[in-house]
């Protein structure tokens, strides 16, 4: 149910993006539904294969949806499934997705693919070990060492689950190429991360890649709503729009780090991860 949601709700999400960013820049900007209209236009194309390639190509994409897809019906914004260790699953997932990601973008033989996927490989070795710590600790505060089980954010465990709100804040930005990470407006071959990695899909295959990077930063929210107190459903739809409004002031008014600036960024992910963990471990 949580992933049915996300579907209807990502490419609203990034139009409302698009439409603020424009108005704080004093533009009309697109409507926020046009998402909608250019995935539909996508999807009505004919795509171009580069040649030769193998059929990685087309299971890049379908892949990265399908595996964000997979991670964001674990979620319980919603009623859905719940088990032992399903917040370690919904992360591989994501990490499956992304890896047929960049095997897609090394299939077609360009030196932007393979400058892209080499960037995506780093961001997400310096990205994925904060949020798993992070995420464990909120996880070992909860019940069941389950994503159901998730405690909400109170006076006695406000520490660990701030700590791992500023994790996941980091991972959102880290991983849905955003700033100042990467910027998803760029096409400058010195600059590009995941641009870099699209730019030989077009028509539905680019289409799957929209809507799956959309995902994936849903997903995210999704986690930092299971950790805030009050109705799920309704403290997501507050977290998304509290994204939206972020987005937009920081990619209109901030800037992109340097790609050798990353490391020491993302650092702070890992950082307020190991100190979630250790607090849910010992309790201070």
């Amino acid at each position: 149910m949580t992933a049915l949601l996300a579907l209807l709700l990502a490419p609203l999400f990034s139009g409302t993006v698009k439409w603020l960013k424009a108005r704080l820049t004093h533009r009309q900007g697109p409507s926020p539904l046009m998402e909608y209209r250019n995935l539909a236009k996508l999807w009505r194309k004919v795509w171009v294969v580069p040649y030769p390639t193998t059929p990685l190509f087309l299971l890049g994409p379908i892949m990265a949806l399908l595996g964000t897809l997979g991670a964001l019906a674990l979620l319980p914004v919603l009623p859905g499934l719940a088990f032992r260790g399903d917040f370690l699953l919904a992360l591989y997932l994501l990490g499956l997705g992304r890896f047929f990601q960049m095997l897609a973008a090394l299939d077609a033989g360009s030196s932007f693919g393979a400058q892209g996927s080499y960037r995506e490989g780093v961001v997400t070795v310096l990205a994925e070990p904060g949020t798993l710590m992070a995420l464990a600790g909120a996880v070992l505060l909860g019940e069941g060492f389950s994503l159901s089980g998730l405690p909400q954010l109170g006076v006695e465990n406000s520490l660990v689950l701030l700590l791992a709100l500023a994790s996941l804040a980091l991972a959102l930005l880290a991983e849905g190429a955003r700033m100042p990470v990467d910027d998803p407006t760029t096409h400058l071959e010195l600059t590009m991360i995941h641009e870099a990695q699209v730019l030989d899909h077009s028509g539905p295959l680019l289409a799957l890649y929209e809507l799956a990077g959309s995902l994936k930063m849903l997903f995210y929210a999704g986690l930092m709503a299971l950790l805030l107190p009050g109705s799920k459903p309704l403290v997501f739809l507050g977290v998304v729009g509290a994204w939206v409004l972020a987005l937009a002031y920081l990619e209109t008014y901030g800037v992109k780090l340097r790609y050798l600036r990353l490391p020491d960024f993302l650092s702070y992910n890992t950082l307020f991860g190991v100190l979630a963990l250790l607090g849910a471990i010992w309790r201070f």
